[in-house]
C-alpha cells in the first residue's frame, strides 16, 4: 500500500496541533521517527502533565475533548471541535497502522505505526 501525503501530513499536523495546545508555553513538544523492520513510526510527545488515566482510552473517540486546552487562544480558532485524534486514528487505520497514547514522566506520547514500504 502506498501512503497518501496528503492524509499523512494531516495526521502529523493534528499531532502536533494538540501537543501544543496542551503543552505550557514553558513546555516542549518533541518529534521523533524511525524505522523497525515492518513498520516506520512517529512519534510526538510532550510536557503537558499527562492525560487523565479514565480519559486515556478516550482520547480518539469523536468529539470526545478532555480538559480545557492550556493555550486556547493560540489554536482554537483553527481547531477541529474534538474530530483531531479521531480523524487520526481514522487515517492511520486506513493506511494499514496503529495510533497509541500512553503518558510519560512529564506528559504523553502519541506513536503512530504504519506498515513500511516493502512490506
Amino acid at each position: 500500500m502506498t501512503a497518501s501525503e496528503r492524509e499523512l501530513a494531516r495526521v502529523v499536523g493534528n499531532l502536533l496541533l494538540n501537543a501544543i495546545r496542551y503543552t505550557p508555553e514553558d513546555g516542549t513538544v518533541r518529534v521523533d521517527a524511525g524505522r523497525d523492520v515492518d513498520t516506520a513510526w512517529l512519534a510526538v510527545a510532550d510536557t503537558c502533565g499527562g492525560i487523565p488515566a479514565d480519559d486515556l482510552p478516550r482520547v480518539f473517540d469523536v468529539a470526545f475533548r478532555g480538559e480545557p486546552a492550556r493555550t486556547p487562544a493560540a489554536v482554537e480558532p483553527g481547531g477541529s471541535g474534538g474530530l483531531g485524534l479521531a480523524i487520526v486514528r481514522g487515517l492511520v487505520e486506513a493506511h494499514g497502522g496503529r495510533v497509541e497514547v500512553r503518558n510519560v514522566s512529564d506528559g504523553c506520547r502519541f506513536e503512530v505505526r504504519l506498515p513500511a514500504a516493502g512490506t
